[in-house]
């Protein structure tokens, strides 16, 4: 099969493409001091790699992806501790009220997306709904939609969030917070006599 023409996961190339992306996006990222350095660099080298045509696609498919998917399922997996488990039932009911707003809001932005630019609901849906890449990403394979819009479109999500938050950050924290108004001694003599 040839490589170049149809990218498969068998294809050394497409493999040392992807780990060279990795590596070389999570050293951009640390040296950009870009917020999650390991997740915004590769997707920086990527996105520049493949706008450049340097090297061709690459998607993993069959066994390669299936194992993709179980790392991906068990880093979210994972990060349900006990501790957090109980955390979130005592907030359940804030976050159920929450959730049901957030995803009636992505449905309605979904809604008008998929009118504006002739894709199936379910697609735009998963393009604008938040939460991890990752999951959105696993789901979009599942349903058999079209993951690279649904990629693209996370993906800009994720910058426009994460780029701009320890800017946002830095400002808020770096602002002088203020204070109530100090009573002078005078005043509060006043007060007493």
């Amino acid at each position: 099969m040839d490589c170049q023409a149809t990218p498969c996961p068998t294809c050394p190339d497409g493999l040392a493409t992807l780990l060279f992306i990795c590596a070389a996006g999570s050293r951009v990222g640390r040296g950009c001091r870009l917020p999650t350095p390991s997740l915004l660099g590769p997707m920086l080298v990527a996105a520049a790699v493949l706008a450049t045509g340097i090297a061709p696609g690459f998607a993993p498919s069959g066994p390669l992806q299936d194992v993709v998917w179980v790392l991906v399922g068990l880093e979210v997996g994972l990060r349900f501790t006990g501790p957090a488990v109980r955390h979130a039932g005592r907030l359940a009911p804030h976050l159920l009220s929450g959730i049901v707003l957030v995803c009636l809001v992505c449905a309605g932005f979904a809604w008008i997306l998929a009118d504006l630019a002739g894709v199936p609901f379910l697609e735009a849906y998963l393009a604008t709904t938040p939460g991890g890449i990752n999951a959105v990403l696993a789901t979009a394979a599942s349903n058999h939609t079209n993951v690279p819009v649904v990629a693209v479109v996370q993906s800009l999500r994720l910058f426009l969030v994460a780029l701009p938050t320890p800017v946002i950050i830095g400002w808020a924290t770096r602002r002088p917070a203020r204070r109530p108004a100090r009573h002078t001694d005078e005043s509060t003599d006043a007060l007493a006599g």
